[in-house]
């Protein structure tokens, strides 16, 4: 028998050949080659979904809307403004010394709802004809600062009159009072329950005058 020698260098290339043919690729040891499946990404984000506000706490379903943007009932915002119909005025307290004196005006809110004054209304004292200024002494403001007062139904708030008693002879002694409410063209008129008052119209710094509408009765 005759006996065929095959090369050892041709019998490797042909096992390998085979090989290729029956088992597929074969790579050496870490030499994988990348996966051909799309590389795995995050979910995009919920557009729909609101951010965080900056500084961390996250409002109520209503902060920011214009529905409950107002006062509530209980503010001076809420409710509307005192209007001549609403109030009844007449006259309070007296008091101090000879030196200067105190007359409260007290508004009283005589409708169903709540009001709100606010401000400082005008007040004129009327009397004889004075001779040289005449029967009306309508007074100036102090430089207090007004604030809101809300007046439910059957609520006071006062005007306070700050007023100087002649200082010689017998002065000019007013009869009543005509006191208009902030923002309001009409008056009311109330009697003086004051004594004689020292005119000083027109004074630069005059010691009779009218302080904004405050709560309650009193000074």
């Amino acid at each position: 028998m005759k006996i065929v020698r095959v090369p050892l260098a041709a019998g490797v290339l042909a096992a390998g050949l085979l090989l290729a043919g029956c088992g597929g690729q074969s790579w050496p040891s870490g030499a994988a080659p990348a996966s051909s499946a799309p590389p795995a990404t995050s979910p995009a984000p919920d557009s729909a979904a609101p951010p965080t506000p900056a500084g961390g706490s996250g409002g109520g379903a209503d902060e920011g809307s214009g529905e409950n943007s107002g006062g509530d009932a209980g503010t001076p915002e809420a409710a509307g403004r005192c209007t001549d119909g609403d109030l009844d005025a007449a006259p309070g307290r007296t008091t101090g010394e000879a030196g200067q004196r105190h007359t409260t005006i007290v508004w009283t809110n005589s409708s169903s709802q709540a009001c709100t004054m606010t401000g400082f209304g005008g007040v004129d004292l009327r009397g004889p004809d004075d001779p040289t200024f005449g029967p009306t002494y309508s007074l100036p403001r102090s430089s207090t600062a007004a604030e809101p007062v809300r007046l439910a139904p059957g609520d006071t708030a006062h005007t306070l009159i700050t007023w100087l008693p002649p200082q010689d002879g017998p002065g000019w002694a007013p009869t009543e009072i005509a006191i208009t409410p902030p923002d309001e063209t009409t008056s009311k008129t109330v009697a003086w329950p004051g004594g004689a008052v020292q005119r000083q119209d027109g004074a630069t710094r005059p010691g009779t005058y009218i302080d904004p509408v405050a709560a309650g009765s009193e000074g």
